[in-house]
């Protein structure tokens, strides 16, 4: 009777660690299916707040949940470092914006600022549970997401869809050419990755390399192509950095392919080689002048020092045609010194903390997001990337990596991350 008793006990307990351990799993994989989800969605964002803003808050919440199902399970350091600097952004900005709260969309503003930057405090709170093949989940949902949007801004392109495109230019249903064609950069590193690995189908993800690539030529960014160029050929030389003969054959069996394709194209398309050329300059017509980009590079500079408080979201549209596109002076001049710092102490920091999980891993991951991250900045650094999900997503994956995951098993390292 005794021995029957405790064996029922016993297969209470099994049942009942089972199923923690199942609803563990199961809030687990729900999270992470929506976040995947609010991924792919990415595609489109011709409306705020957007669909994909609701994924991305869906699968905060679900992870609040998922963390209070562990005793033990903490948020990282890392993970509050970039919350506070987010935070200190958005308060920047919000201050800078309290005396024009009654003008037209300046809320409106407002709030699609707040949604964009939460992207990057709920990829942190994400990705801190992650290990290596959950990060190699979503580098492959990733890729996915950006050829779809490489196929309809190819698709827009050809048949000159105005939805899916803008001054002929391929945009996808994404807002415009070069939010798109920044969209697309992760793609081409995680693309050039999973290549390196050598244990997947190289066919499948070259495909995937040529389209995305593609997809950035006829956005015709010029950044974009060229931080594109740059992020690719950073993570080859990275991978191949002790093989100076590979990576010299490998440099050049790229440029031929880049030349051919470019022939092919050049002949397939008139409409193609016009725009080209037409795009083909280190400054256009909006970049020369008094009220020209580069001018007014230096004309905010005497702004950002008389104005420690930031002229607030909008304003500077009333003194100039078109906004300073460059996240780096947009920060200083409309949110103030504190959204300026708050800014160079996030994109300085971000490189730092890259390094740091890739001495502690010594896994590539760590210096895939790195770069897929400068790539996007170098586009934010001539436009108002702001906006940008992917930005702020990728902040959030670099913080959020935590290296404790991949092995770092000591209860030192842990606290560290």
């Amino acid at each position: 009777m005794t021995a029957d008793m405790g064996t029922r006990n016993g297969t209470a307990k099994a049942d009942t660690g089972i199923s923690l351990a199942g609803l563990r799993f199961a809030v687990f994989s729900t999270r992470n299916l929506i976040f995947l989800i609010a991924v792919l969605a990415m595609n489109f964002t011709l409306m705020r707040p957007s669909p994909v803003d609701l994924l991305y808050i869906t699968s905060f919440l679900v992870t609040l949940v998922y963390m209070s199902l562990f005793t033990r399970m903490e948020v990282t350091r890392r993970v509050l470092a970039l919350t506070l600097m987010l935070a200190a952004w958005a308060l920047s900005f919000f201050l800078a914006s309290l005396p024009h709260l009654r003008q037209e969309l300046v809320t409106f503003e407002l709030l699609a600022k707040s949604f964009a930057i939460s992207i990057g405090v709920i990829g942190a709170f994400v990705s801190m549970s992650w290990n290596r093949r959950h990060f190699e989940t979503f580098m492959k949902v990733y890729i996915f997401s950006c050829v779809i949007a490489s196929l309809l801004g190819t698709i827009g392109f050809l048949t000159q869809m105005e939805l899916l495109t803008w001054d002929g230019r391929a945009k996808g249903f994404i807002d415009d050419p070069n939010m798109y064609g920044s969209f697309l950069i992760p793609a081409v590193v995680f693309c050039a990755y999973f290549l390196s690995l050598g244990q997947v189908s190289k066919v499948l993800f070259s495909g995937a390399l040529a389209l995305v690539l593609l997809g950035i030529l006829l956005s015709f960014s010029r950044i974009a192509v060229v931080a594109a160029l740059f992020c690719f050929f950073a993570y080859i030389f990275f991978h191949n950095r002790g093989r100076p003969r590979r990576l010299l054959l490998i440099i050049c069996g790229l440029v031929v392919t880049g030349v051919a394709l470019f022939a092919f194209a050049s002949l397939t398309s008139a409409e193609f080689t016009a725009k080209l050329l037409d795009r083909l300059t280190f400054a256009k017509a909006y970049d020369l002048g008094e009220d020209g980009r580069y001018a007014r590079y230096l004309l905010v500079v005497p702004m950002i020092l008389q104005n420690p408080i930031g002229l607030g979201v909008l304003q500077l549209e009333k003194i100039f045609p078109e906004p300073i596109h460059n996240i780096w002076l947009s920060s200083f001049v409309n949110y103030g010194w504190g959204g300026g710092l708050s800014w160079i102490f996030l994109a300085v920091g971000s490189v730092v903390v890259s390094i740091r999980n890739y001495r502690r891993t010594k896994d590539a991951i760590a210096i895939a997001l790195l770069i897929s991250l400068l790539g996007i900045v170098m586009g934010a650094t001539l436009h108002e990337g702001e906006h940008w999900r992917h930005l702020w997503l990728f902040f959030g994956l670099v913080w959020g990596m935590n290296s404790f995951n991949f092995g770092m098993r000591t209860s030192a390292n842990r606290q560290k991350s």
